[in-house]
């Protein structure tokens, strides 16, 4: 007779892929949707204020007219402004947002996503789908989790091998 323990064991363990198979992965296993909000490019500094409210930690995702991620708001980018006396009812999301934002298919595999960004190290890391449309942030958190994921997933193929 097993016990409860035993039982969750073994209907948890499935096949382990083949060498060379993509075991670690792509960008869409992640929940990217989480930890941002989204806000316009002409929107006032007044309104990234009260929408970064709502995301304790999290960040604003600058989105043009079409729905095109083209930049990032951290709220130290609001928080400098407040401190420079820019009047936030006028100034607009454009002006202070990060611009750099490598956009990355969500089919990508993730091992593949953490190289990219290894090498060009850019301000924002967003999701999409195959015809661009932004699905989601791509957190510092999201980064560290998709790190130690491949790194293990590598060093048990490499075990294998």
């Amino acid at each position: 007779m097993s016990g409860p323990c035993e039982s969750s064991v073994r209907d948890a363990t499935v096949a382990l892929p083949f060498r060379g198979e993509n075991v670690v992965g792509v960008l869409g296993d992640l929940d990217l949707e989480d930890e941002h909000v989204t806000i316009g490019l002409e929107d006032s500094l007044e309104e990234a204020a009260h929408r970064l409210i709502d995301v304790p930690g999290g960040v604003l995702v600058v989105l043009d007219d079409d729905g095109q991620p083209r930049g990032l708001i951290r709220p130290d980018h609001v928080l400098r402004e407040v401190l420079r006396g820019t009047e936030l009812q006028s100034a607009v999301c454009r002006d202070v947002m990060l611009s750099d934002v490598l956009r990355v298919p969500v089919s990508t595999p993730m091992d593949e996503v953490v190289s990219i960004i290894d090498r060009r190290q850019p301000d924002a890391v967003v999701g999409v789908a195959d015809d661009g449309t932004f699905l989601g942030w791509f957190s510092p958190a999201d980064l560290a989790s998709a790190r130690a994921k491949v790194k293990v997933l590598r060093s048990l193929d490499r075990a294998r091998s």
